[in-house]
């Protein structure tokens, strides 16, 4: 019973909190908009197309289902992040990943946005002072392999953003499961991520970028170039803004050592197409992301670091 209960049952949890996130997206906009972007190289460089074939670290952010899929030979992965993008913000992620046995798998992950230098002005000359904005995420994650094809997860975060003087907290929640389909390499996933509250900000109450991804991924070989292949889709719903995204992201590994990728999204009016490489060590890998941004706000640069135990 256990294996058929299992999807039954997270796919009513997952059904019932779409309505609920809709319900919720209508007290406002969202704030905390760090928690949409993606946090390794690798997914930025592929369009953030990853709900369906995240792994390890990486999962803890982009879909908890997917912990336990750690590198071959592995039992943990760290994971750590750095992006500078728009003038002068920085974005730093650490994860980690470890396998329990029996098919679970529990993740931590840290993630941090700061904007520096920020003028204060109250009257018309030069500034009075510069100040910074920091945003928080603080998570715990859990996966259990439900049955051989099916993979469920879940995370729960503690949030916190300051601005000034000014500070705000709360908690959110993201579920997730992947899928491997009847058809041969090709996998589903689903996540509905950043559901819960915050307190106000002074006196404005800052709502969660609640969101939905769906998406697949097909994984194959290429013996003739002795490289592997992994082509991938999302699509993602915000609640509270009504906004869809459809990315597309494609990988080509040459040899388990060179990795090339590229990605495009569709309906982002910020970021569309995006490209990297990377480079695999023994245990150790690195990525770097390249992402244009439109309306002169420059580019985005990210770097990874993963080591697999």
């Amino acid at each position: 019973m256990r294996k058929i209960a299992g999807p039954l049952t997270i796919t009513l949890i997952l059904t019932l909190a779409i309505p609920s996130a809709r319900l919720y997206a209508q007290a406002g906009e969202a704030g905390l908009s760090f928690l949409k972007l993606g946090t390794s190289a690798r997914g930025i460089a592929m369009g953030d197309a990853m709900v369906a074939h995240a792994g390890g670290s990486a999962a803890t952010h982009y879909n908890p289902a997917g912990l336990h899929s750690v590198e071959p030979g592995s039992s943990a992965q760290l994971l750590l992040m750095h992006k500078e993008w728009i003038q002068d913000t920085r974005t730093e992620f650490l994860g980690a990943a470890a396998t329990l046995g029996d098919g679970q798998a529990i993740g931590l992950s840290i993630n941090s946005t700061t904007v520096s230098d920020i003028e204060i002005r109250t009257r018309p000359g030069l500034p009075e002072g510069t100040f910074a904005a920091r945003d928080y995420a603080l998570g715990i994650s859990y996966s259990q392999r439900i049955s051989d094809v099916v993979n469920v997860g879940a995370t729960g975060k503690f949030l916190y953003e300051k601005i000034l003087i000014d500070e705000a907290s709360g908690f959110g929640v993201d579920l997730g499961m992947q899928y491997k389909t009847p058809l041969e390499r090709l996998s589903a996933g689903l996540v509905i991520a950043n559901l819960g509250s915050m307190s106000a900000l002074r006196t404005e109450t800052t709502s969660l970028p609640s969101l939905m991804r769906l998406g697949g991924a097909y994984a194959d070989s290429l013996p003739a170039i002795s490289s592997d292949f992994t082509l991938a889709s999302d699509y993602q719903l915000v609640f509270p803004t009504s906004q869809s995204l459809l990315s597309i992201g494609g990988e080509i590994l040459f040899q388990e050592t060179f990795a090339a990728r590229a990605g495009y999204t569709f309906g982002s009016e910020g970021r569309k197409f995006s490209a990297g490489i990377g480079v695999r060590y023994g245990i150790v890998g690195v990525d770097y992301a390249y992402a244009p941004l439109s309306s002169d706000l420059g580019n985005s640069h990210t770097f990874s670091l993963y080591i697999n135990l």
